[in-house]
């Protein structure tokens, strides 16, 4: 009881209190722990090399695929793997294999990571949280999972995209962000690439 108090109390700050920053050891680790331990811990597995109650050793791998961007939670691959729909074949927890994030939850770590993902007493570049209707946007209640929530998905479809150089690179398209295509990589690396440095060809190609 006393552990549902508390998040319902932390999904309270996140939404009225967007000054007060999440601190990944207080607020986010505890839940993460309980519910993607069983593979990413310290004690046990570590698939993909991640122990996420090891806050040391995970802030020294954000930057592998982009599995946290601070300030940009969309190109965060951690945040992008909870948000799937539950059925999705990249979506954390895998089917069967541990209890999904409640909105509330999926909703925290967003925050966070909007926040800057304060973790070992650093912090980075901070970004907006979605509003109402953009894609990413997770509202309140209890939908059947929290990929419902998405409002605006882009198209997960990978495909050839080819540089003004006639380079040619196959990638997923996740957003478009101002000058910058974000794509992510069948490796699951997530990047940004300019959109000037597209071909025409390419460019046609992106959400107007």
């Amino acid at each position: 009881m006393m552990k549902m108090k508390h998040l319902a109390l932390m999904a309270l700050l996140v939404s009225s209190s967007p000054l007060m920053a999440l601190d990944y050891e207080k607020d986010i680790m505890p839940f993460l722990s309980e519910k993607c331990g069983e593979c990413h811990s310290k004690e046990g597995k570590a698939k993909g090399g991640l122990k996420l109650d090891d806050p040391k050793h995970f802030f020294s791998r954000f930057e592998k695929n982009g599995v946290v961007v601070p300030g940009d939670w969309d190109a965060s691959y951690l945040f992008v793997t909870l948000f799937r729909p539950a059925d999705h074949d990249d979506a954390m927890p895998p089917s069967g294999k541990g209890e999904r994030l409640t909105p509330e939850e999926t909703r925290m770590v967003q925050q966070w990571i909007a926040d800057g993902a304060p973790i070992e007493g650093e912090k980075g570049e901070t970004g907006p949280m979605p509003k109402e209707g953009e894609g990413g946007y997770i509202p309140g209640g209890d939908p059947k999972s929290v990929g419902d929530a998405m409002a605006k998905p882009l198209p997960a479809v990978e495909q050839d995209w080819v540089n003004t150089d006639g380079k040619t690179m196959r990638a997923t398209l996740l957003r478009v962000d101002g000058g910058k295509a974000v794509f992510k990589m069948k490796n699951g690396q997530v990047f940004k690439y300019a959109i000037e440095n597209l071909s025409e060809e390419s460019q046609a190609k992106l959400p107007k």
